[in-house]
C-alpha cells in the first residue's frame, strides 16, 4: 500500500513549485562560486543582495541568474468546473402535508369590553 501511495504522491511532491525551488539550492552556491572567482571581494550577503534585491551587475549572465532558487515563481492554479454532458432535467419535488388538524383550537366565546377600544375616556374606579 505504501509503495502505491508513494508512486502517486512523488510526482505531486516534485512538481510542486516550492519543492522544485528547494531542489535548486545547489545552484545558488555554484553561482556564488562563479561570482567569487570573478571578484574575490564579494561576500555571500552581497551576492544575495545583488541577485535578489535588484542591484545586479551587467555581467551578461541573466540566464544563470534566473536559474537561482526563488528568483521567479511559477503560479500553478487549477480550476475544475463540472459541466454535465447531457441536458439537465429538473424534477419538481412532491410535497405531502402531514398535519391536517389544528393543534391549538381557539374560539372566542365572549368579548371583553375593557379591551375593546384603546381610545376612550378615563374610567373612575371609586
Amino acid at each position: 500500500m505504501s509503495k502505491a501511495v508513494l508512486f502517486f504522491m512523488l510526482p505531486i511532491l516534485f512538481f510542486n513549485t516550492s519543492v522544485r525551488e528547494i531542489l535548486k539550492t545547489p545552484q545558488i552556491f555554484l553561482h556564488f562560486i562563479h561570482h567569487h572567482q570573478l571578484d574575490a571581494e564579494i561576500g555571500f550577503i552581497e551576492f544575495l543582495d545583488m541577485h535578489y534585491f535588484g542591484h545586479d551587475l551587467d555581467d551578461n549572465d541573466d540566464d544563470e541568474d534566473m536559474k537561482l532558487p526563488f528568483k521567479k515563481m511559477d503560479g500553478h492554479l487549477h480550476i475544475s468546473i463540472g459541466v454535465p454532458a447531457e441536458k439537465l432535467v429538473m424534477i419538481k419535488a412532491v410535497s405531502i402535508s402531514l398535519l391536517h388538524t389544528l393543534l391549538f383550537d381557539f374560539h372566542r366565546s365572549h368579548v371583553n369590553p375593557i379591551c375593546g377600544n384603546l381610545f376612550r375616556p378615563p374610567i373612575s374606579l371609586a
